[in-house]
């Protein structure tokens, strides 16, 4: 058995743990931005997400080789990739982009929907958008 069989479920774990840490990080900033922005100045909440964020990359990664599967090659990957980075575009619009509250409120809620949609992407493995041409 390889290296990465032997150690799948628990880069995968450690994966799905990153993710939920993220997601209530970016809602813990987002909350912060709107109820005592000063807070979102202070040294720990600007340097966790992004220690999290890469250990989440990390992980990924190794479930790509894992699993022997790549983006731009497996359609539900791909897809959840996408949605990903248009979560991290989202997220970024509602913490520091938008001016409004309202569109701030209004990026939070999008960058929820594709973080939801990524997690949907990874737990069911059946793309919407990027269908296997066969």
């Amino acid at each position: 058995m390889s290296f990465w069989l032997e150690h799948y479920l628990a880069i995968k774990y450690l994966h799905v743990l990153t993710a939920a840490f993220s997601i209530t990080l970016f809602s813990v900033r987002f909350l912060l931005l709107i109820l005592r922005p000063a807070m979102l100045r202070t040294g720990w909440i600007r340097v966790v997400p992004h220690i999290n964020d890469t250990l989440l990359l990390i992980f990924a990664i190794l479930l790509c080789f894992a699993t022997k599967q790549a983006p731009l090659v497996t359609p539900w990957l791909s897809e959840k990739v996408v949605a990903v980075i248009l979560y991290i575009l989202a997220g970024t619009f509602a913490l520091k982009w938008s001016k409004s509250r309202m569109s701030q409120i209004i990026w939070f809620i999008i960058a929820l929907t594709l973080f939801a949609y990524a997690a949907e992407m990874a737990v069911n493995k059946a793309p919407l958008v990027f269908q296997q041409v066969s």
